[in-house]
C-alpha cells in the first residue's frame, strides 16, 4: 500500500516537472522582434516578457507603430462586489499614443497574455476614437454613448463585452506569432 502511494506521488512529480520543462523550453523558443524606436513598452512588474507581449500585440496584430506603454504593478486591490480586478488600462492625457496598465500582483498566476490580449483591446478602441476616459472616473464614453461605472455592470458595458469577444482571438495570433517558425 505505502508503495503504490509513492509511485503515485513520483508520478504525479513527474507529470508537473515535464509541464515546467515544456514551458520553458517553449519561452526560449520565442521569436525575435524588430520594432521600431517609436513604439514603446515599459515593463515595471513580476511578469516576465510583458513589455514585448504586448509590443507584438500593438505592433505586429494592431499595426500601431507609435505607442508608448508603461506596465506598472497595482498599488492596491480594486475588487468590487461584482468583479476581481485583474488591472485596467488609462490613457495618459497629457501625452498623445501614451498609456499605463496596472496589473494586480497576486500570488496566484494570471496568463499575462490574456491579461494583456485583453486590456490592449481597450488600447485600441481609444485609439481609434471608440472608447473616451473622462476624468472624473465616474462614467466612461463608448462609441457616443456615456456609461456611468455605478449604473451599468461590468459584464453589460459594451466596450467591455468586445473586449472580451476579441481578446481571444488576438491572444491565439500572439502565440502564432511567438512561437511559429
Amino acid at each position: 500500500m505505502k508503495k503504490k502511494w509513492i509511485l503515485i506521488i513520483l508520478a504525479i512529480i513527474a507529470v508537473i516537472a515535464t509541464i515546467i520543462i515544456l514551458s520553458v523550453r517553449r519561452e526560449k523558443r520565442i521569436n525575435h522582434f524588430d520594432f521600431s524606436t517609436t513604439i514603446v513598452a515599459n515593463n515595471y512588474t513580476q511578469y516576465k516578457r510583458a513589455d514585448t507581449l504586448a509590443m507584438v500585440i500593438l505592433n505586429k496584430i494592431f499595426r500601431y507603430d507609435t505607442i508608448t506603454l508603461n506596465i506598472y504593478n497595482m498599488n492596491k486591490p480594486m475588487d468590487t462586489d461584482e468583479i476581481e480586478v485583474a488591472g485596467f488600462i488609462q490613457k495618459n492625457p497629457y501625452e498623445p499614443h501614451s498609456y499605463n496598465i496596472f496589473v494586480k500582483k497576486s500570488s496566484l498566476p494570471i496568463s499575462i497574455k490574456k491579461f494583456l490580449s485583453h486590456e490592449l483591446q481597450h488600447l485600441d478602441q481609444m485609439e481609434i476614437g471608440d472608447l473616451i476616459q473622462l476624468q472624473d472616473n465616474t462614467k466612461i464614453v463608448y462609441k457616443g454613448d456615456t456609461i456611468y461605472y455605478s449604473k451599468v455592470p461590468y459584464d453589460k458595458r459594451m466596450y467591455e463585452i468586445h473586449a472580451h469577444l476579441n481578446e481571444t482571438a488576438t491572444q491565439k495570433q500572439l502565440n502564432h506569432l511567438l512561437y511559429s517558425k
